[in-house]
């Protein structure tokens, strides 16, 4: 990819230090606005500010900003110095912004090593400017279908993105029959990651997503599975399955509040104890997933699993607040794959609780709010320590009836159209309270708690 000048990529870069900084001082993030500019005065300056550089590009349905702050952990604790997109705009123009930014006023990278966030469509616009060392893919399910269309459109763009940047180590979810595919006819290289047998539960499989064998199109059949499609897939006429992970869960020996105790195996050596200091199963495939890319840029695996255990949570995810002295935790929920799992996490503690739910539908979340219908929202509604339920976003009128139609006990929930109100009103709980919005509506639910709660602004 041919480079700007130094003229053009000095004024890329300033025009987008400065529109960051002005944005910034008036209380905006600043995320998106100073990549377009700077791209419209030095289309081609990624290709300078991310030069040498030795970049993770992490895309995938759930569990990309998670993914990718574990990876930057593990990097930074070793020593190295490291670039993250912290504010989640993982679009180019997002993206652009972050490199950008970093750069000195040459155009010139500051940094040895970057973590970005990339969205399913974004990577093969990306991915030949900034030529990055390894892209890890975390799973792929249904989300914004009428962005998307289905799920398979959204591996199509992914392969794409694959199929322009070779050289990239592919790090990929041996138990995901859809991004596992990524590896079929690719020159590149693959780390795979995943949770073996033990850690698998036996039943019924979802596999609206899966697909089919993408070889010979027959339906796949499971050994095990963890939830939803991911599992040990194995088609039965064709042969195509799961993989044998080079990081590999072998059990999952403890799971709390506070995070996992997990026994880990490295390229079928020995076995590890691992302490992922963030709870849920999904966590523990994200955290497998970092250390599958500390050994895709050839460092040490310990690296990541030492840093682990002093992991802390991105905005949103599992971020925890506190609200005059009573414990809120956030879970960003956008699909219904994500949501089951967090309905499973937060309906596994032997205690009372209180839920918060936020529906919009604006651009970044999808317009098609469809996917609720088939959403377990029964799970939820369903479990005896569930006291209250409050609802709120744009579309809290449909998020309400669903929850009716599951069963929800009307006398336990209350519509809140407005965030301040809403905030008002939890500081009244004696109960944990679990907030799970999608998109938008967490943006504008802590907005509204920062203030009262002390947390820092999303890009910080």
């Amino acid at each position: 990819m041919k480079r700007p000048n130094t003229l053009h990529a000095a004024a890329s870069v300033a025009a987008c230090k400065l529109t960051r900084f002005a944005l910034r001082k008036t209380g905006r993030g600043g995320t998106a606005i100073p990549g377009i500019v700077a791209l419209k005065i030095a289309k081609n300056i990624l290709a300078s500010v991310s030069q040498g550089m030795k970049i993770v590009v992490v895309t995938g349905t759930n569990g990309k900003t998670t993914t990718c702050n574990m990876i930057e952990h593990a990097l930074t604790s070793g020593g190295h110095d490291c670039l993250l997109n912290k504010s989640g705009a993982n679009l180019m123009h997002g993206i652009a912004s972050d490199l950008i930014s970093s750069a000195d006023w040459r155009g010139r990278p500051t940094h040895e090593y970057a973590v970005l966030e990339c969205d399913e469509a974004a990577l093969k616009q990306v991915v030949p400017y900034i030529r990055p060392k390894a892209i890890v893919v975390t799973n792929l399910f249904s989300d914004q279908v009428d962005r998307y269309g289905g799920v398979e459109n959204t591996l199509q763009e992914i392969r794409t993105g694959v199929e322009r940047s070779p050289r990239s180590v592919l790090v990929l979810n041996a138990e995901d029959p859809l991004s596992a595919s990524l590896a079929r006819n690719v020159p590149n290289k693959v780390v795979w990651y995943g949770l073996d047998e033990s850690v698998g539960v036996q039943g019924n499989v979802d596999l609206s997503d899966a697909g089919v064998c993408p070889a010979c199109g027959s339906r796949y059949e499971y050994d095990y599975h963890v939830y939803a499609h991911l599992g040990g897939f194995r088609c039965p006429k064709c042969g195509y399955s799961r993989q044998a992970p080079d990081v590999a869960v072998v059990s999952i020996d403890e799971k709390t509040a506070d995070g996992s105790t997990v026994s880990m195996r490295i390229r079928k050596k020995d076995i590890q104890k691992v302490r992922i200091a963030l709870p849920a199963v999904y966590n523990v495939y994200n955290a497998a997933a970092s250390v599958a890319a500390i050994m895709a840029l050839r460092l040490p695996a310990r690296e990541a699993i030492e840093a682990l255990a002093t992991v802390h949570s991105s905005f949103g995810r599992l971020e925890t607040f506190d609200l005059g002295g009573n414990r809120l935790q956030m879970i960003l929920v956008k699909n219904p794959a994500g949501c089951n799992q967090a309905f499973s996490y937060v309906t596994g503690f032997d205690e009372d609780f209180s839920a918060v739910l936020c529906l919009n539908d604006r651009t970044g979340d999808g317009h098609d709010i469809s996917w609720i219908e088939s959403t377990d929202y029964e799970k939820l509604v369903s479990d005896p320590h569930l006291q209250k339920i409050y609802v709120g976003g744009d579309r809290a009128q449909d998020l309400y009836a669903r929850l009716q139609r599951a069963g929800a006990d009307q006398t336990r929930m209350e519509l809140f159209p407005d965030y301040a109100a809403l905030v008002a009103k939890l500081k009244t709980e004696q109960v944990p309270v679990f907030l799970l919005p999608n998109y938008t509506a967490m943006m504008e639910l802590r907005d509204a708690l920062s203030p009262e709660t002390g947390a820092k602004e999303f890009w910080e």
